[in-house]
């Protein structure tokens, strides 16, 4: 985006304020180990969206103005570095958490309401700003983990406010669910269980969800504990073509359907797409036996290229599902655009719908909606046996939960 460091702008007037982050150490270093510093960490998005629409010109400018602004409002005796290409922090010559908060809520203001400073352009930027206090040893990691912070919050500015030892305690644990999980890739523990689902009309099982787990020695791991890390160190897709490459050899000998979980990471990856295609034809598995499970927490908004591969996935002949409808997924014009041919109806619903009513007429106009569109639906969580009643009173076509049969390292077709 932006690029400066002091060294490289001596006949540039402009940069002579923003210290690059060698020089950030550098100041961290001339303070004793046990002083205690306060670092805002800011982060402008958006920029590099700009490039595709307007000169390379425009966007640098625009992103020289703000810092420009950002430099005349600094506190006293206060330092301004550029640490990467969209990240800039400013260490504050006093520790004070009150005045901290205040500059970043200045600086958001700021930037949100660029029509109000005149020698701004207009193209617009969101800025994101983590807080953080502690010792020379901690500052920069916490400062990361603030700004981390703030993305998933509204005001998109956060103080992170955790002791130094309860920090380093995260880190800790953060360092062995690193090592647990990458040491789990290498060696072939990431693996699929696979969860049965029931054909309501023909009575019988007919598919298998396939669902990723991590062994570790005794123990069987489960998404929520280990894929949010795994999504932080990027091992997303190594995930996804193991699950892909395993569930593929569990098939290959029988003539069940079977679902594969897929990511917004994986997606947007056309390789992944060449990854299905191959394996298709390496284990003679015909493309309309698989069904493409998209996860609740993919954002399509109004995203071409998620909607283009999912319609070339479509093409070749795989199924399309979204998965946990109800809740983030409940775009209706979208589903249709999509080509589903299944709808995963949310499994907080249907587990309740027998003593919910609310719950109860949410399926049922769910299910009404998919009828209208000639998609299938699957309900999720079916844990007993009334749940299940009404489900087939609703003329849902499949059920899938505890009642019909538990996830399992093989495929299995008792019903519960």
């Amino acid at each position: 985006m932006i690029s400066a460091k002091q060294d490289n702008v001596k006949g540039n007037e402009f940069f002579d304020y923003l210290f690059d982050r060698q020089a950030l150490l550098h100041y961290l270093n001339n303070f004793q180990k046990d002083k205690e510093v306060m670092i805002l960490l800011f982060e402008l998005e958006d920029l590099d969206e700009w490039f595709s629409i307007y000169s390379p010109n425009i966007v640098c400018k625009t992103g020289e103005e703000i810092l420009s602004v950002i430099n005349e409002i600094l506190p006293p005796k206060a330092k301004f570095f550029q640490i990467s290409d969209d990240k800039y922090c400013i260490l504050f010559s006093s520790v004070d958490v009150r005045k901290g908060m205040e500059f970043a809520h200045i600086l958001r203001a700021l930037i949100i309401d660029r029509k109000s400073c005149t020698n701004l352009s207009e193209l617009d930027v969101t800025v994101c700003s983590g807080l953080a206090i502690g010792k020379v040893e901690c500052i920069i990691p916490k400062a990361f983990s603030a700004l981390k912070y703030s993305k998933k919050i509204l005001s998109k500015i956060y103080f992170l406010d955790v002791c130094d030892d309860n920090f380093k305690e995260l880190q800790k644990k953060e360092i062995e669910w690193n090592i647990l999980i990458k040491n789990a890739i290498h060696d072939g523990r990431i693996v699929p269980f696979y969860q049965p689902i029931y054909d309501n009309e023909s009575k019988q099982i007919t598919k298998f969800e396939c669902l990723a787990r991590l062994i570790d020695d005794d123990r069987v791991l489960y998404p929520f504990d280990f894929f949010p890390q795994a999504r932080r160190m990027g091992f997303v897709r190594s995930i996804t073509y193991s699950i892909i490459d395993n569930s593929f050899k569990a098939f290959v000998n029988n003539n069940f359907d079977f679902s594969i979980n897929i990511t917004e990471e994986d997606i947007r990856d056309t390789q992944m797409i060449d990854y299905l295609k191959v394996c298709c034809e390496k284990f003679n598995i015909n493309p309309n036996r698989i069904i493409i499970e998209l996860l609740e927490d993919i954002e399509f908004d109004d995203d071409n290229l998620i909607i283009n591969n999912i319609l070339i996935l479509k093409d070749m002949g795989f199924k399309i599902a979204v998965d946990d409808f109800g809740y983030a997924n409940s775009n209706f014009g979208r589903l249709i655009r999509m080509q589903i041919d299944y709808i995963k109806i949310d499994g907080r619903f249907i587990k309740n719908m027998n003593t919910n009513e609310m719950s109860y007429k949410i399926v049922k106009s769910i299910t009404n909606f998919a009828k209208n569109i000639d998609v299938l639906c699957i309900a999720e969580h079916v844990h007993s046996k009334s749940v299940q009643s009404l489900v087939k009173k609703l003329g849902i076509e499949f059920s899938q939960g505890y009642f019909i049969g538990e996830a399992t390292s093989n495929p299995t077709i008792k019903l519960g």
